[in-house]
C-alpha cells in the first residue's frame, strides 16, 4: 500500500448509505443530548406515547407500536421505579393497569421535547422549512412503503 489515503468525499453515495449515515448520527447525537434529563431514547419515546394515549395499558400502547410484551414490562418498570409513570387500576377492569405520567413525568417530557425539538432544528440546520417538510413527507412516504409502521422505531423492539 502507498502513503496515499482514500479521499471518503470522492466515493460516491447511495441514498441508502446516506440514510445510514444520517440515522446513525442522528441517533447517536440525540442518545447524548436527551440524557442531559437522565433519560434514553426508547424512555423518552414511551413517555411521549403514554402522554398520547394515557390511560391506556402497557399492552394495549406496546402491541401499537410492535415492542413485545417483555421488552414493554422492562421500559414501564424503570419508568414507574425513576417516579415519571404509575400504573393504576382500569376502572373498566379491575385486572388491567391503566398507564398515566406523574407531574415528574410531565416535566421530564417537557424537557425532553425541547431537547428534540432543538435536536431537529440541528440536523436540518440550512434547510428551507419547505425542504424539510418535503423530507418529512418522502421519510414517511419510505416508512409506509416498507411496511416499517407509523411511529413504530427499531430501537424498542429489543
Amino acid at each position: 500500500m502507498t502513503g496515499d489515503s482514500v479521499n471518503g468525499d470522492r466515493a460516491p453515495s447511495t441514498l441508502a448509505f446516506l440514510l445510514s449515515q444520517v440515522g446513525i448520527h442522528a441517533s447517536r447525537r440525540f442518545a447524548e443530548r436527551i440524557a442531559e434529563v437522565d433519560l434514553n431514547p426508547p424512555l423518552f419515546r414511551i413517555l411521549n406515547l403514554i402522554d398520547a394515549a394515557e390511560g391506556q395499558s402497557q399492552q394495549a400502547i406496546g402491541a401499537g407500536i410492535q415492542v413485545p410484551p417483555s421488552r414493554m414490562v422492562a421500559l414501564v418498570d424503570e419508568l414507574e421505579e425513576r417516579g415519571l409513570v404509575e400504573r393504576r387500576p382500569n376502572p373498566e377492569d379491575r385486572r388491567v393497569r391503566a398507564l398515566y405520567l406523574t407531574r415528574k413525568g410531565r416535566s421530564a417530557l417537557t424537557r425532553g421535547r425541547a431537547i428534540a425539538k432543538a435536536h431537529e432544528e440541528e440536523l436540518t440546520e440550512g434547510m428551507s422549512e419547505t425542504d424539510r417538510t418535503r423530507l418529512t413527507k418522502l421519510l414517511q412516504k419510505m416508512v409506509d412503503q416498507q411496511a416499517i409502521g407509523r411511529g413504530v422505531h427499531p430501537g424498542l423492539s429489543s
